[in-house]
């Protein structure tokens, strides 16, 4: 998948998490494998502050997400998810490379319903003792741009 780049948190500044439409942006690699993603740019130089990919797993077609935060995040607390204010998922980054930090889950179809059917899905990283991230993604489009994996 790709992976934003840049480097540090732009923690706290004004951003947006769409640009122009559509929102998910499907993108193929040389062998095949096709994935959607989404950007949230902090404004006004449009710095990455957070990626969300989706792809499709294996002959059962199980979505994977993946989120990559900017380095710099704390990483104890993990990712803190929630979708129309529902019950939040907490998921731990897995590792961290030069474009980021990166959180994944399988999503059985309960949840991957959840997900196509929603509005916004909010996203909370630390980024010191103190001070959080959130930042709202749309979610507008996502059945469509994952069912365009399956074809």
């Amino acid at each position: 998948m790709k992976r934003l780049v840049g480097g540090g948190v732009a923690a706290l500044l004004p951003f947006t998490a769409w640009a122009a439409e559509p929102l998910w942006h499907k993108t193929c690699t040389k062998d095949g494998a096709c994935f959607v993603e989404q950007f949230a740019l902090a404004q006004p130089k449009n710095v990455p502050v957070l990626h969300v990919g989706f792809d499709l797993q294996g002959g059962d077609g199980k979505a994977r997400m993946v989120l990559t935060a900017p380095l710099g995040v704390l990483l104890a607390p993990g990712l803190r998810l929630t979708v129309d204010g529902a019950a939040p998922i907490v998921l731990p980054f897995e590792r961290c490379g030069r474009q980021g930090c990166d959180a994944s889950a399988v999503l059985d179809q309960t949840a991957r319903t959840r997900f196509e059917k929603g509005k916004t899905l909010m996203v909370r990283y630390a980024v010191s003792d103190k001070a959080a991230q959130d930042i709202p993604i749309k979610l507008d489009g996502l059945a469509d741009a994952l069912a365009s994996l399956s074809k």
